[in-house]
């Protein structure tokens, strides 16, 4: 079960309050047997969210496996995509829900002090002699969501499209694609845009963008036959981590 820093902050809390009760324990030992009782139900409570939380990403990696396998089945026939498409493109996917990142600056941060004199020259008047000094940093950049909206992967481009931003990744510019933990995010660096840009997951019950992404690269490198058979194999491992997992709670 992997522990949160939530969970972590209260054993230690718990490890804690367990030591004062047992050094106590002669003046107030039912002190030790409630503090016990505790543990005992936060361990208990962190189990069962433990397996709901898996049981739920089992769910998801289930659902993804059946929409990959229906892709397949309708031959990557993809309706209802409001995209103008160019000579020879194919739609692969649409997503939705989908929030677009990229590095920016938070601001800038003041550095200085006071470098003078101050002192007092009648009731209730100071005299402050030399000026103030410091310096604007601009802060370091990080990624920010900058937008959320829909995204549609063909065989030639990533095209996102949100309420306040636009953006084209052609595959044939693309210099560098990274994803992340279950294709959930995905970062792109284009040849005709500075900024590395990333986009990431909200509804989990759909493809993730690295999935999507996935399927269109196979395309574009190999055809449809290569899609389908990406799509297979992403299928079938999905669906063998949800019977691995589910057979140990058996």
């Amino acid at each position: 079960m992997k522990i949160t820093a939530g969970q972590g902050c209260l054993g230690v809390i718990a490890i804690f309050a367990l030591i004062i009760s047992v050094q106590n324990f002669q003046n107030a030992p039912y002190f030790l047997f409630f503090i016990l009782a505790l543990i005992a139900i936060w361990i208990g409570v962190s189990l069962l969210n433990g397996k709901a939380r898996t049981k739920k990403m089992l769910e998801q990696f289930e659902n993804q496996a059946n929409i990959l396998d229906e892709l397949v089945k309708v031959d990557f026939k993809v309706e209802d995509v409001m995209l103008s498409t160019q000579k020879e493109e194919v739609v692969i996917y649409h997503l939705e829900d989908v929030m677009l990142t990229e590095y920016r600056s938070t601001g800038s941060t003041f550095s200085g002090g006071y470098a003078g004199v101050s002192f007092r020259v009648a009731k209730g008047v100071r005299l402050n002699t030399g000026k103030t000094g410091g310096s604007s940093m601009r802060n370091p950049e990080t990624p920010q969501t900058i937008d959320s909206g829909e995204l549609t992967v063909t065989n030639q481009r990533v095209v996102f499209t949100g309420a306040n931003q636009v953006r084209v990744f052609d595959l044939d510019k693309v210099l560098n694609m990274e994803s992340g933990s279950n294709g959930a995010t995905v970062s792109i660096s284009v040849s005709n845009r500075e900024r590395t840009s990333g986009l990431a997951s909200v509804n989990m019950e759909d493809l993730t963008p690295g999935m999507a992404v996935s399927l269109e690269t196979a395309w574009h490198d190999g055809g449809k036959k290569a899609a389908i058979k990406d799509a297979k194999e992403m299928s079938a491992q999905l669906r063998a981590v949800v019977s691995e997992e589910r057979s140990k709670t058996k």
